[in-house]
């Protein structure tokens, strides 16, 4: 939210940002070598630098969006309209600006109704796809859902900014991470409130006992349990899997007599950036299914680019930092609900439910 949101949920999106990339050259070979020493994630490994590294000459911001930035914009509009109704029902047809921005300036494309308000002005001599675009200073921007008072934008770094930090990416990936945050305007345009309860509860961050040695631990059990159910073979053996992942949750909040509002902090953040992540790698996943037609040939079947976000789901769930574990624990949930019930989604987003709900309710069915 533009000048509205805390500075935590930032730091915590920029974090997360960082892994998405990071988990996909480590999943390419020789993918960690893509970034340099010094800016590749703690988390993901390496000995730290003990002298900090010449910082790398940047150029001037341009206050136009480039050619690369319009290809690969344009790029992610043509997966959404093709594509959207099938990751989503109702975003492919939903009419969401998108920000994209560099280290000076943001740039607000698409269907922007009413016209921005200062400090946006119009890109004078420059358009995209033959509509006006505007732009004003960078201010604080960010990876995510922008408010813009009566509608909400999808905000992403441009590829060329990543590439000035030495962040190698593929651009078939990087269009599908700005799906990612577009989906996060689609989520607060459907469900407003709901959007900003979800994003009020980092608030709860400091309080929540992610690194507790047991908690932690019950986690990476937890996420090893999704794990299996997203690889089942069948319907009976992922119910089995789903069974024993619920008992694995219950059993991890007993022991700390888990507050109902903490309990609603997991489910609301696997709501908020679960979801956002299954939406990314779910377009993906569909435009390599169809990468023989000339149109798609550019992505690659077998999900390349989230190999490492499998193996720390499997792994090491209780792990992750921050609210990576939820982009994790949620992106799963819906996957495994994808397999059991393929039309849970068409009123999921309005109803105020979560994905553990939708699963809780589905064992119920077979138990009866």
């Amino acid at each position: 939210m533009a000048g509205g949101r805390i500075n935590t949920r930032q730091y915590q999106k920029s974090l997360a940002v960082v892994a998405l990339v990071a988990s996909a050259l480590l999943a390419m070979p020789g993918g960690a070598q893509a970034l340099t020493g010094h800016e590749r994630p703690a988390r993901i490994g390496g000995a730290p630098q003990t002298q900090p590294a010449a910082k790398p000459a940047v150029p001037e911001p341009s206050p136009f969006l480039s050619a690369r930035d319009k290809e690969l914009l344009a790029e992610a509009l043509r997966l959404k309209r093709i594509l959207g109704d099938e990751v989503w029902p109702g975003f492919g047809s939903a009419a969401i600006p998108v920000i994209i921005y560099n280290e000076g300036y943001e740039f607000l494309t698409g269907p922007v109704n009413p016209l921005p308000r200062l400090p946006w002005v119009t890109v004078e001599k420059d358009d995209f796809s033959g509509q006006p675009y505007y732009r004003r200073p960078a201010q604080n921007p960010q990876a995510f859902a922008v408010d813009l008072g009566e509608q909400w934008a999808g905000s992403m770094t441009s590829l060329e900014t990543m590439m000035n930090r030495k962040v190698r990416i593929n651009p078939d990936f990087y269009v599908v991470l700005v799906l990612h945050e577009v989906f996060h305007a689609f989520q607060a345009t459907v469900e407003p409130a709901r959007f900003r309860e979800a994003n009020a509860m980092y608030v709860l961050e400091k309080k929540y006992p992610a690194k507790e040695p047991a908690f932690a631990k019950a986690w990476t059990e937890e996420g090893a349990l999704l794990a299996a159910a997203v690889k089942a073979k069948d319907r009976e053996e992922t119910l089995d899997r789903v069974r024993a992942f619920l008992r694995q949750r219950d059993s991890r909040r007993e022991p700390l007599l888990f507050s109902i509002v903490t309990a609603d902090y997991e489910c609301q953040l696997e709501w908020l950036e679960g979801l956002a992540k299954y939406a990314e790698i779910r377009f993906y996943e569909l435009a390599a299914a169809r990468a023989k037609e000339p149109a798609f040939a550019a992505y690659k079947p077998g999900l390349p680019y989230w190999t490492w976000d499998f193996v720390r789901l499997d792994k090491q769930l209780g792990t992750q930092e921050g609210d990576l574990r939820f982009y994790l624990s949620g992106m799963a949930q819906a996957r495994i609900l994808d397999r059991l019930s393929p039309d849970w989604k068409v009123l999921f987003l309005k109803d105020g439910g979560t994905t553990e709900d939708r699963l809780r309710a589905l064992i119920s069915v077979t138990h009866n």
